[in-house]
């Protein structure tokens, strides 16, 4: 948990109680969550919790690197915890069985930085799998 902590402060946000059970959700599930998901968990520990408070939660943690972006089939906003806390360059794998989230720094478009006479600006990159304990 410090190391989130540090990095809202470094950001400079607050650190607030909504922001830090948020965190706390997704340590303490290990996988990846829907904001309706991470409401009803909220709702349970706060009186007043709004679903679009959540939601600008969700991405004031994402734009800082706590969270990351899932995408998933079902054509719903999914996050899950960056736990690769370092600032380099990786992407995340889920797992499609159990959602598990793991970072990943293997990356096809290292130092590209034109594709077809594209100046490339940004990339989005995730792969989906089955981890070793839903194999087993």
């Amino acid at each position: 948990m410090n190391y989130y902590i540090e990095a809202l402060k470094d950001k400079g946000l607050k650190i607030t109680p909504r922001r830090k059970s948020i965190i706390d959700v997704f340590i303490d599930c290990g996988t990846h969550l829907t904001p309706e998901e991470v409401w009803n968990q909220l709702s349970k520990e706060f009186d007043k919790c709004g679903l679009p408070s959540v939601y600008r939660n969700l991405e004031v943690l994402t734009e800082c690197g706590i969270l990351t972006r899932i995408q998933q089939f079902d054509r719903k906003k999914h996050y899950g915890l960056c736990t690769a806390h370092h600032d380099y360059h990786h992407h995340h794998i889920t797992c499609i069985h159990c959602g598990k989230v793991e970072e990943i720094s293997d990356c096809a478009m290292n130092n590209k930085q034109k594709i077809k006479g594209y100046k490339v600006i940004s990339h989005f990159m995730q792969v989906n799998g089955i981890c070793k304990e839903c194999v087993k």
